[in-house]
C-alpha cells in the first residue's frame, strides 16, 4: 500500500545524525506491516537498513540476532545439530503462515517491536531468557530481559527515538528442550492461544501469549509442578475477552496446549 502522505525518507548510516520529529516519524525495517495499511499520521520514514547490523552471530557466550535480520535468515541459518531449541524457534516463524515474500522481507526486530498479542517471535524468546539490546539517538545502549519488553498488546518499553538493535540469546539455552504449541481457527488464522515450553535439566520455563495481551512468563521446578499447579497459575491471568474468543475460552484452550507439551 502507498502512503501518499510521507514527506521525507532517510537512510542514516548513523543513528547519531538523526533528531526526534514528534509523533510523525517510524522506523522501517522490512515495512510488511507498515506498508499494509493507512498510516495516516506519518510523514517522515527512517531506514534502518542502511545502518550494517550484523543478522546472525555467536559473541562470546550469546547468539545474536539483528534486529534487521529477515525472518527467513531464522529458517536458512545452517544451526548446529545440539541446538534442540531451534526448532522452536523454527515454528515461531512458521506459525506467523506469512507468504515467501513476506518472511524474505519482515524483520525479527520489526516482529518483536510491532507487538501484538499474537507475536510468534517474543514468546520464544521469553521462553529461552533471552534479552534485547536497546539503542537510543545518542548512540547509548542498554539490555532488557525479554520477558520485561512487551508490557501490552502494542506497547513495549521503548521511549521516543529508542530502538531495538540486536537480540541476546545465551548458548548454553540453545540445548534446552523446547516444545511450541499455537491454535487457531483456521491455519492462516492470528492464534487464539500460543505456549512455549522450555526445560531445562529438570526446570520449565511455561509461557503463554496470543491469549494474553503480553507474554507471561510461568516458572516451575518440574513437569510434575507444572502438571499439578498449571491451573491455578492461569486461574490468576487475565486472559482476553473480544469478538473472536472469551476469556474463559481462551483460558481453557491454553490448558490445553500446556498439556500437549507435558505429554
Amino acid at each position: 500500500m502507498d502512503l501518499p502522505n510521507i514527506q521525507t525518507y532517510l537512510r542514516p548510516e548513523h543513528l547519531e545524525n538523526l533528531t526526534t520529529w514528534g509523533n510523525d516519524w517510524a522506523w522501517l525495517a522490512g515495512g510488511t506491516w507498515l506498508f499494509s495499511e493507512p498510516q495516516p499520521h506519518l510523514q517522515v520514514l527512517v531506514d534502518i537498513q542502511q545502518l550494517g547490523w550484523s543478522e546472525i552471530e555467536i559473541a562470546g557466550d550469546n547468539l545474536i540476532i539483528g534486529a534487521t535480520c529477515p525472518l527467513i535468515k531464522l529458517l536458512e541459518y545452517p544451526w548446529l545439530a545440539e541446538w534442540t531449541a531451534i526448532t522452536g524457534l523454527k515454528a515461531a516463524v512458521a506459525a506467523l503462515a506469512a507468504s515467501s515474500k513476506v518472511i524474505n522481507v519482515a524483520t525479527v526486530g520489526g516482529n518483536i517491536c510491532l507487538a501484538l498479542s499474537v507475536g510468534t517471535l517474543a514468546p520464544f524468546m521469553v521462553a529461552l531468557n533471552a534479552s534485547y539490546e536497546i539503542c537510543n539517538l545518542q548512540g547509548e545502549l542498554y539490555q532488557v530481559a525479554a520477558k520485561d519488553f512487551q508490557i501490552g498488546s502494542r506497547q513495549t518499553i521503548l521511549q521516543p527515538g529508542e530502538i531495538l538493535k540486536r537480540v541476546l540469546i545465551p548458548l548454553s539455552h540453545l540445548t534446552w528442550q523446547v516444545n511450541y504449541q499455537r491454535l487457531s481457527i483456521a491455519a492462516t488464522d492470528p492464534a487464539l492461544a500460543i505456549v512455549v515450553t522450555a526445560q531445562h535439566q529438570q526446570q520449565v520455563r511455561c509461557v503463554i501469549a496470543a491469549s494474553v495481551t503480553a507474554p507471561r512468563l510461568l516458572e516451575f521446578e518440574n513437569r510434575e509442578t507444572l502438571a499439578r499447579e498449571y491451573i491455578t497459575s492461569l486461574a490468576k491471568e487475565n486472559f482476553i475477552d473480544d469478538g473472536r474468543a472469551s476469556a474463559n475460552y481462551r483460558r481453557e484452550i491454553t490448558a490445553v496446549l500446556i498439556q500437549r507439551t507435558i505429554h
